[in-house]
């Protein structure tokens, strides 16, 4: 019987060569898939964590934009965003805290009685004033380093985007802007 120049003797070798080229096909998937993690580096364990560590009872963890997380003690109401670190920062007394509050939506004396209430929590308050254009939500706008603080203010107005101050020329002399925006009620 003539079987040609390249088949195989035995069906022993057809099995042995067929091993043979899986094992090779999982050895260079297996270096790929190294060097692309070699490449990518090594994810910090810590930077995706999405948990927040317990606190004592009577205290509120509030996670600010820059991803680090707060403690508070006392009843309050906070929002968190998606935290990237589990870094704590020191949360100042409303004391230290210079806000004021802009109403955009034209409810009379809201921005007023709002800063009453701030005023009446602690804070130092400035004039009350009004905003234009009118915001959609509510706002509330800190200078740098008041990130923490402007979580803690959600308390007082429950569903406002907490963001950085978008003009550092607003409202010389305050660390933290609420502006009073649609759908806004006292």
């Amino acid at each position: 019987m003539n079987r040609g120049k390249h088949s195989s003797a035995t069906v022993g070798t057809f099995y042995r060569d067929l091993i043979m080229m899986v094992i090779g096909i999982l050895l260079v998937g297996a270096a790929v898939f190294l060097l692309l993690y070699m490449f990518a580096g090594n994810p910090d364990p810590e930077a995706i964590d999405t948990t927040t560590p317990s606190l004592a009872t009577g205290s509120t963890a509030i996670t600010v934009d820059d991803g680090s997380t707060t403690s508070t003690s006392g009843p309050t109401s906070t929002s968190t965003t998606t935290p990237s670190t589990s870094d704590t920062v020191p949360l100042r007394p409303p004391e230290e805290v210079r806000v004021v509050v802009l109403n955009s939506v034209g409810l009379a004396g809201a921005a007023g009685r709002m800063t009453q209430q701030l005023a009446d929590a602690g804070y130092q308050t400035q004039q009350a004033d009004d905003f234009e254009p009118e915001q959609d939500p509510s706002r509330i706008w800190y200078r740098d380093g008041f990130a923490a603080e402007a979580n803690a203010l959600l308390e007082f107005l429950p569903g406002a985007v907490v963001e950085a101050l978008p003009d550092a020329e607003l409202e010389e002399g305050s660390d933290v802007v609420l502006v009073l925006g649609a759908g806004y009620t006292e």
